[in-house]
């Protein structure tokens, strides 16, 4: 199991033939990973890489001797060069990511279906509600930020969809701001939809239990702007929220650490994560859309923040 990055190589552990049977569970928080690079991709990457040091592709050898620090600097130009033309959604793609070579890793891992070496395999998959508030929050734009720039903001990864999402979350949160907006339709496009999809396809293999989860549980630091971000489950699923500043100090925390970190052991020894301390966890299905609400209170809630889902369909 893994978050973020460690969710991705969690994906992509589920899709590589020399993994298989090395483990029995799955466990993906906040890094779903649909689609790594093609072949093509690892070579734009590669030549990016080697143009940065002066390179080309007859003298790769020479990065055999070079100082890792070089190659490091390198990467991060490079890196950030790929960043500011990629959209968060795409950042398994493009970039050094695992390559779709046919044979360490024959596709996918979740495009276009569910790998089928792991299909006994059961998961359990979820997201935070404000994923996107770590890594926007402190961008220039977001102070003063207005309807009509909301939409100018959204067009910069959503493209000729911006007006009609933004006009539908609108509607379903009409009591939001424009940067809360922005944070929700980042969040769900890089995260929440494509680890909603990821479980549909495992589901759709028929072969083993799919459970979802939602992570609402907000932070009381920063004034509380940051709300429910990207890497605040960690310390609740490890239990250590005692030591970790980001949990804040609201009432709650202890408990809730407790049933997740829990929940998490009662998975990986049963493959369900029900226990005593949270109401009974139904198998996702594309009916109902059972999912786990990880909060002061924990909750089923089914198909939660469904308008906003249904906007992107």
């Amino acid at each position: 199991f893994g978050e973020s990055g460690g969710g991705a190589k969690t994906c992509v552990l589920m899709a590589m033939p020399a993994a298989k049977g090395l483990f029995h569970k799955a466990i993906v928080q906040s890094g779903p990973a649909m689609q790594m690079a093609s072949r093509d991709d690892g070579t734009e990457t590669a030549s990016k890489m080697l143009a940065e040091l002066g390179l080309d592709a007859k003298q790769a050898g020479e990065l055999r001797r070079m100082p890792a620090e070089r190659l490091l600097k390198a990467q991060s130009v490079v890196l950030a060069e790929i960043r500011a033309k990629t959209g968060f959604a795409e950042r398994r793609r493009k970039g050094f990511n695992p390559v779709i070579d046919g044979t360490h890793l024959p596709g996918g891992p979740f495009e276009p279906a569910a790998p089928a070496i792991s299909a006994p395999v059961p998961l359990m998959i979820g997201s935070n509600k404000d994923e996107m508030t770590l890594f926007l929050g402190h961008a220039p734009w977001v102070a003063g930020l207005d309807e009509a720039g909301m939409v100018k903001v959204v067009q910069g990864f959503a493209a000729e969809r911006a007006e009609a999402l933004v006009a539908a979350y609108r509607r379903a949160r009409p009591e939001a701001t424009p940067h809360d907006i922005v944070y929700r339709i980042a969040g769900d496009q890089g995260v929440r939809l494509p680890s909603l999809t990821i479980a549909e396809r495992k589901l759709a293999q028929g072969a083993a239990p799919v459970f979802v989860y939602l992570f609402t549980f907000e932070t009381n630091v920063l004034g509380g702007r940051l709300k429910s971000p990207h890497t605040l489950e960690i310390p609740f699923v490890f239990d250590t929220v005692a030591v970790s500043p980001l949990t804040g100090d609201a009432p709650g925390r202890p408990a809730l650490a407790k049933a997740m970190s829990r929940a998490w052991i009662a998975f990986a020894r049963n493959g369900r994560p029900d226990h005593a301390s949270i109401p009974s966890w139904p198998r996702y299905n594309t009916g109902e859309r059972p999912t786990m609400i990880f909060d002061r209170e924990c909750r089923i809630e089914n198909d939660p923040f469904g308008a906003e889902r249904r906007a992107w369909e």
